[in-house]
């Protein structure tokens, strides 16, 4: 009876050691569980969040050159998606934010329109809306909702399309917006044609900063006081000629400071791959981008997120990986190694070809499982928005 229980043990050593065995660190493969919205140019960066208060997460995205570009979508705790019915005026397609604008506890989304509309819609926490529309004159690419001076009211952070900038708007409570700061001040050049805006304490002083990118001018870095006022400028850790287009940030080497992954592109004519500059929390920041560079061009697409469950962030781009652009674009997962070191995961089953050029993307566990799924919104004319589940 003891040698059959020996033998097995020595197979189980063996296996170990040789990775043979599943472990939280083994290499994870991804399938396409779900395609949505074909044949759409999909925009921007998809929310992910409960509307209607059934606790499983709800999907909101925005289209170009459709009818009806601001969808939303149910989700029913299993990994399925509902479409519901608009109720809401169309203003074209827009940047999306979330957050609880009338303090009664349900999510509100604001959408930033690319022809000058910012919707801003109240939920009821069933499913339902009621909207208010502010009419500017320049479109937007980017929308944040955050407290920027105290009062316990959500402000509004908008990033122009064109020529706006950063507009910085007061909120009321009631998803009324008073504009209150335009920046950069003074203007780099007679057009800001914005990229994307995120917002966070970077400097842990307790106040909210704001984290821009520009097309032309590269990213910008204004950190609050905490009353609405805002100082800072270009950042010195990035070339403007290195064109940024999507950001995101966390603390990717877990020193309790947060991070900065950028998509952008250097050239056609060199390697590419997102950058990754790490925080010190003194705003002092340390590019970190070994392993990122095997691209030859990126798209919009970006986020960090940790996919195998080892307890690392993980960078999660969209790009092309041979330089003709008949190939497409794909999906490509650099596994992190919590300090800060990047290595591309091959075979990881996301496609590396073939794919529309990834616009936009949210990571989030949309059936419970504990594991997360990945949502890319493709653009272009045979877009759609597709869901990765890991196996």
């Amino acid at each position: 009876m003891r040698r059959p229980v020996f033998l097995i043990a020595v197979v189980w050593l063996v296996a170990r050691a040789s990775g043979a065995l599943f472990s939280a660190t083994a290499p994870a493969t991804y399938l396409k569980a779900l395609t949505i919205g074909s044949e759409t140019q999909w925009r921007f960066r998809p929310l992910v969040l409960d509307l209607d208060g059934d606790g499983h997460p709800d999907l909101v995205a925005t289209a170009r050159l459709a009818e009806n570009p601001l969808r939303i979508w149910l989700g029913d705790g299993k990994g399925g998606l509902t479409a519901m019915k608009p109720t809401w005026t169309d203003t074209g397609y827009a940047a999306l934010a979330a957050g609880d604008i009338n303090r009664d506890g349900f999510p509100d989304i604001v959408a930033a329109g690319h022809f000058g509309r910012v919707q801003t819609l109240l939920s009821n926490g069933k499913g339902r809306f009621s909207e208010r529309i502010l009419r500017r004159d320049d479109g937007y690419a980017g929308a944040q909702l955050a407290d920027l001076d105290g009062d316990g009211l959500l402000d509004l952070v908008l990033m122009g399309y064109q020529k706006a900038g950063l507009e910085i708007y007061r909120g009321d409570g009631a998803g009324n917006w008073g504009l209150q700061k335009t920046l950069p001040d003074p203007r780099p050049g007679p057009t800001l044609p914005g990229r994307d805006v995120l917002v966070a304490d970077l400097d842990h002083d307790g106040h909210l900063d704001l984290l821009a990118a520009f097309q032309r001018w590269g990213i910008y870095i204004y950190y609050g006081d905490g009353r609405g006022r805002f100082t800072g400028g270009p950042a010195p850790f990035r070339p403007p000629g290195q064109t940024p287009d999507s950001l995101a940030l966390a603390d990717v080497n877990k020193d309790g400071h947060l991070d900065i992954a950028v998509s952008g592109n250097l050239g056609r004519d060199q390697p590419n791959g997102p950058d990754v500059y790490l925080g010190d929390g003194h705003r002092g920041w340390k590019a970190s981008s070994a392993g990122l560079k095997v691209l030859r061009f990126t798209s919009d697409a970006i986020a960090l997120a940790d996919l195998d469950r080892d307890g690392n962030l993980d960078v999660l781009g969209g790009g092309n990986l041979t330089g003709d652009v008949r190939d497409g674009y794909g999906l490509f997962w650099f596994r992190g190694d919590g300090k800060g070191g990047w290595s591309l995961v091959p075979d990881c089953g996301l496609p590396t070809k073939g794919l529309p050029p990834p616009q936009g993307m949210s990571v989030a566990d949309l059936d419970h499982d504990g594991v997360p799924e990945i949502v890319v919104l493709g653009g272009g004319e045979h877009g759609s928005i597709t869901v990765w589940k890991r196996r």
